[in-house]
C-alpha cells in the first residue's frame, strides 16, 4: 500500500532527523533519562526543518501521554518540544491539552503496525475546552518520533473531526525503514 493510495489524514510531515545513530540516542536519551536539556536542540532542529509548516499555523498541539505514563516518567517530551516550537515561533499558540489520552496503552515499539492501530483504538479524544479553538484552524501536531504513524493518524484525525481545517506534523525524528511503517502509507509516533 502506498502514500497515493491511503495517504495519511496530515497534510504535510516533516522530520528532523532520521531516527539512527546519534539522533536515535539524543531522542532516547531526551525520552526516559530526564535529559532535559536535549530538548531546546531538538526543538530548534524541528523548527529548522518545519518551518514551512509553521508559518500559516494557528496552533501547535503535542501528542500526549496517559497520565499513569506521565507518572512514571515525570515528562511528556512531545509536550516539552510543542512548548520550545510555540515559544520560538512567537506567532503560534500552543494548546498543550488539546488531546488527551483517556487510556493507557502498551508500550507501542514493538507491535506491527496493525497491532498498534489496535492497541491504540478509543485511547484519545479532543478536550472539550479545546474543540472552539480548533474550529477552521492550522493545527501543527508535534511527537517525538514517527514510526507507523498510527499515533500521528489517530491524533490528526481527531482534530480534523473536530474541525481543524488542516493539520501538519512535526516530529525529532522518523525511522526509514518501510516495514516499520503502516503499508508505508503513514509517517509517525511513540
Amino acid at each position: 500500500m502506498s502514500c497515493a493510495s491511503s495517504p495519511p489524514p496530515w497534510a504535510a510531515a516533516r522530520a528532523a532527523f532520521i531516527y539512527e545513530g546519534t539522533a536515535r540516542k539524543l531522542v532516547l536519551q531526551a525520552k526516559y533519562a530526564d535529559r532535559l536539556d536535549i530538548l531546546p536542540f531538538l526543538a530548534k532542529a524541528i523548527l529548522q526543518e518545519g518551518a514551512s509548516l509553521m508559518r500559516d499555523a494557528d496552533y501547535v498541539v503535542p501528542v500526549p501521554l496517559h497520565r499513569t505514563r506521565f507518572r512514571r516518567r515525570r515528562l511528556n517530551q512531545a509536550a516539552l518540544l510543542a512548548r520550545f516550537i510555540a515559544r520560538s515561533s512567537r506567532q503560534v499558540r500552543l494548546i498543550p491539552d488539546a488531546l488527551i489520552r483517556t487510556r493507557a496503552t502498551t508500550t507501542l515499539a514493538r507491535l506491527r503496525p496493525d497491532e498498534r492501530r489496535l492497541a491504540l483504538e478509543q485511547a484519545f479524544t479532543v478536550a472539550a475546552s479545546a474543540r472552539g479553538r480548533l474550529l477552521g484552524s492550522h493545527i501543527v501536531l508535534v511527537d517525538d518520533v514517527l514510526t507507523t504513524g498510527a499515533t500521528a493518524s489517530i491524533c490528526a484525525t481527531l482534530l480534523l473531526q473536530s474541525g481543524a481545517r488542516r493539520v501538519d506534523l512535526l516530529v525529532a525524528a522518523r525511522t526509514v525503514k518501510l516495514s516499520d511503517m503502516a503499508g508505508a502509507d503513514e509517517y509517525a509516533e511513540e
